[in-house]
């Protein structure tokens, strides 16, 4: 365990940053990736595990060491260099989706075998990338606390969280990592921000970062969005400030500011080292054959892995094939209708080394009823209460929570007893839904509305 993350020659990072947020800003080819490498190089040897979210399929570089160095151990998931693939579901010929819920076993999987990973998404649809991205970071941030301090570098973070268009896969991105810089800490997470277009980086994620690391910008854009962070750490109008911004556009490649305001307070220009890994660009295998490369053996870590989440299945005792089965369903519960199940008694024995298992698979009809359930103008249930509230509500549909739905109730000088109830019975009966990202969906159309004439006499 070394005692700081010596990134240069000039500055050694104490270990605690490993919980910090850092932003590193540049222009293309201005060092960002390579810079950022050395930071998580010096995390994986000091005994930090690390993350690294892959949108261009170039991190892979660190297992590859050079200049005799010896490349690190990190498992890649996905990509054209992937050691084990990303989980997919099939939903057609044709479609493919993420497996969620295999994702989240992944995340648990790799917190439990302690290994350092790169989730690389280069290989498939920015819809997708979003996808995995807003999942894994999500049960990241839920899951880690217990595992100990962890560092997730983001490479292009503009992906994942612009400055606009912030619906559908986006907004769900943007706000997994959104909770990862502004509460990582409290899970033992830091996070480091990378990306070349720092004026379409989302503001509030932005300005969140504790520690910046900027090197060469030349766009008057790009100056604002530092300007943005800088405004919240010093004045400014101070010439010093304005004189610094002017310097950025002299800075050489690899060469970087690293301002951290706080304890401990750093603001140095540094030459960052050279890299012991493969910079994984095109620029490089431009000048080096790809048949020189040599990739350091992770297969120890795959089987740890593969252990947690690929268990073995347990042997199963051999049953009569059941017949097609009907289910029976009611809104309450599902009853299997089995007829009587007897062992093989006609076994007949085979060679030791030519068994055969014949196995017959039920067809199950699932048979949904919906009921019909009427809530009056002022209902007196606590399903009726939640109903009015959702149906009522004019702005969007799919980002309710439990708390927001009794207050709404509140505000019709309802009592809220029972709410959880009411959405528990929405729930089953799939008029809400609980999304990846922990908000309800409702489902308005699934409700409907009967207008009633009632003649009331007025005193």
């Amino acid at each position: 365990m070394t005692e700081g993350l010596r990134v240069s020659k000039d500055l050694t990072l104490p270990l605690e940053s490993a919980t910090w947020t850092f932003a590193v800003l540049a222009i293309k080819g201005a060092g960002k990736t390579y810079d950022s490498a050395d930071l998580a190089e010096e995390m994986i040897k000091a005994g930090i595990p690390i993350v690294v979210i892959d949108g261009m399929g170039i991190w892979w570089g660190l297992r590859v060491g050079v200049d005799g160095h010896d490349g690190l151990p990190i498992v890649v998931f996905g990509g054209q260099h992937k050691d084990l693939p990303l989980p997919m579901k099939q939903i057609d010929r044709s479609r493919q989706a993420v497996d969620e819920d295999k994702l989240r076993l992944m995340v648990k999987a790799i917190l439990e075998a302690r290994i350092s990973a790169v989730l690389d998404t280069s290989e498939l649809s920015k819809g997708m990338q979003r996808r995995v991205v807003a999942t894994f970071v999500n049960e990241l941030n839920r899951l880690n606390a217990n595992f100990g301090v962890r560092h997730v570098f983001i490479e292009e973070a503009d992906m994942w969280c612009p400055q606009r268009g912030l619906t559908g896969d986006v907004a769900v991105s943007t706000g997994a990592i959104d909770d990862l810089v502004r509460r990582g800490g409290n899970w033992n997470l830091g996070c480091t921000l990378i990306t070349q277009r720092s004026a379409v980086l989302n503001k509030d994620v932005l300005t969140q970062a504790n520690c910046l690391i900027v090197l060469r910008i030349l766009h008057q854009l790009d100056k604002n969005a530092v300007r943005t962070w800088v405004e919240s750490v010093v004045h400014p109008d101070d010439p010093k400030i304005l004189k610094w911004y002017d310097s950025l556009r002299e800075l050489e490649n690899g060469e970087a500011y690293v301002w951290h305001p706080e304890n401990p307070e750093i603001f140095k220009r540094i030459k960052f080292r050279k890299r012991e890994t493969l910079h994984a660009t095109r620029e490089y295998f431009r000048k080096v054959q790809t048949a020189e490369i040599e990739k350091v053996d992770v297969t120890e870590f795959i089987e740890k892995f593969r252990k947690i989440f690929e268990p073995k299945p347990k042997p199963q005792e051999i049953k009569q094939p059941l017949p097609v089965t009907h289910v029976e369903t009611t809104i309450h519960e599902i009853r299997p209708v089995y007829p009587d199940r007897r062992l093989i008694q006609d076994f007949t024995p085979q060679p030791l080394d030519t068994v055969t298992v014949d196995q017959i698979l039920p067809e199950v009809i699932l048979r949904k009823t919906r009921p019909t359930v009427e809530v009056s103008p002022e209902p007196h249930t606590p399903v009726g209460r939640v109903l009015v509230v959702l149906m009522n509500h004019e702005g969007r549909d799919d980002r309710w929570t439990g708390a927001k739905i009794k207050t709404l109730i509140r505000d019709h000088a309802w009592p809220d007893d029972g709410a959880e109830d009411g959405i528990d019975a929405l729930l089953r009966w799939e008029i809400l839904r609980k999304q990846s990202n922990n908000y309800l969906r409702f489902y308005r159309e699934r409700v409907k509305i009967v207008e009633q004439a009632c003649i009331q006499e007025v005193a």
